[in-house]
């Protein structure tokens, strides 16, 4: 019965979040062509002038703008089937059902007034609006050095590339609004609501997302939350291994659940046929094919190639890289010595955290290597991950008797 009663605010949020993303994506196809027809050409017309994918200032894959993501998803706008009421529409989004395409909902509307030079500029101010509040809270609610490790991660794919290209923004708002709910409120929750706001915002990411690198919206904040827990409940490796594996479940499920309600919309809206074209879809991604065949190794090398900016011809050297961590992480504990074994096995779970863009790659490994030169950006988990780590083992100086973690606390 207990167990019942946990289950049922899950069930509760999920049947609203469906209805709601649902009912958005027909209203704003009830909005007419007439009134976004001549932006959407005008913007059309820009991006194909640019090329579908440009390299802006670095001219790396690293650097690329997905102009060709950003150019689908305005020729989206416009249904090309005429007999489609509004509700077809939303859901077909012009033969393309698998994803919820839940960018229309701000898209849409926000094209009958701005053209794309417009709304790139809009949102590129609100990403760095959120960005800098997210970071500003982390610092708040952990601490300074955890607010700037945070800072360079997100610098580290390449800003100028992700505000001004919609399909990267998407799921960076997704990271930035759950971050800042999260650390808003955090003191007062109980488990169960932490569980839920995990299932939450893998509802939302799957909603907006084409797959880019959603593993940061699980990655970022469970690393934070991690955190918290050792200092504010002094929770042990065990205790911080449970809450790792109970948040991904309910991330995942979150995830998982939301795409599965559009493939059956979409099966009761547009007929069977959809279903079977998406799954067969789905078999490719998970399998490949004989013209794209699966090399999961070969995924993970050339994503982390595009992460450390080597060029198509050049070899990652693992023994370097290797011998360079290991002799910066050596010369760290030397200089500062780490803190007491317990605390460091309570921290040892957000290195587990920091896999998990690997094992994105492994499950999805045909999306991930096609794509590489923007799904790379999922290792930013994996960065900010380490460095979180490696931060919060070393032993905290001491300043004039008093230790460090009197101004770490909450609130300084």
């Amino acid at each position: 019965m207990e167990r019942i009663k946990s289950v049922k605010p899950f069930v509760k949020i999920y049947a609203i979040l469906i209805a709601v993303f649902f009912l958005s994506m027909a209203l704003v196809y009830c909005i007419p062509v007439s009134w976004i027809q001549e932006n959407v050409d005008r913007s059309l017309e820009v991006m194909e002038t640019e090329g579908e994918r440009p390299m802006y200032a670095f001219y790396r894959h690293s650097a690329i703008v997905d102009n060709h993501t950003d150019m689908l998803m305005y020729e989206s706008l416009i249904q090309n089937r005429d007999y489609y009421n509004a509700v077809q529409a939303s859901v077909s989004i012009n033969q393309y059902p698998r994803y919820w395409h839940g960018y229309q909902v701000l898209l849409r509307p926000l094209t009958a007034v701005f053209q794309v030079q417009e709304l790139r500029y809009l949102g590129m101010l609100l990403f760095y609006l959120l960005f800098f509040w997210s970071a500003w809270l982390i610092a708040q609610k952990t601490r300074f050095a955890n607010a700037m490790i945070y800072v360079l991660t997100i610098a580290s794919g390449y800003l100028v590339a992700v505000s001004t290209c919609f399909q990267y923004l998407t799921t960076f708002y997704v990271l930035f609004l759950s971050l800042i709910v999260l650390l808003s409120r955090y003191g007062g929750k109980k488990p169960a609501d932490v569980m839920l706001f995990f299932f939450v915002v893998g509802m939302v990411e799957n909603f907006f997302d084409f797959l880019t690198y959603p593993i940061i919206t699980l990655g970022i904040p469970m690393i934070l939350l991690l955190w918290l827990r050792v200092r504010d409940e002094q929770a042990g490796a065990k205790e911080n291994l449970c809450f790792l594996f109970r948040g991904s479940v309910c991330w995942g499920l979150g995830y998982a659940l939301t795409w599965i309600a559009k493939w059956l919309i979409a099966t009761v809206v547009l007929g069977v046929r959809y279903f079977w074209r998406t799954m067969s879809v789905v078999q490719y991604r998970l399998q490949g094919n004989e013209e794209e065949p699966l090399d999961r190794l070969g995924t993970i090398r050339r994503n982390l190639k595009a992460w450390m900016n080597v060029q198509d011809g050049g070899i990652i050297t693992w023994s370097k890289v290797v011998i360079v961590v290991f002799l910066i992480a050596v010369v760290l504990v030397l200089w500062k010595k780490l803190k007491d074994q317990r605390t460091v096995r309570a921290y040892f779970p957000i290195l587990l955290v920091a896999l998990y863009p690997y094992i994105w790659y492994l499950v999805m490994s045909n999306h991930s290597q096609i794509h590489y030169w923007y799904t790379y950006r999922a290792q930013l988990v994996t960065l900010f991950g380490g460095l979180v780590f490696l931060c919060a083992i070393l032993r905290e100086k001491k300043n004039d008797g008093i230790s460090q973690d009197v101004f770490d606390a909450p609130g300084r």
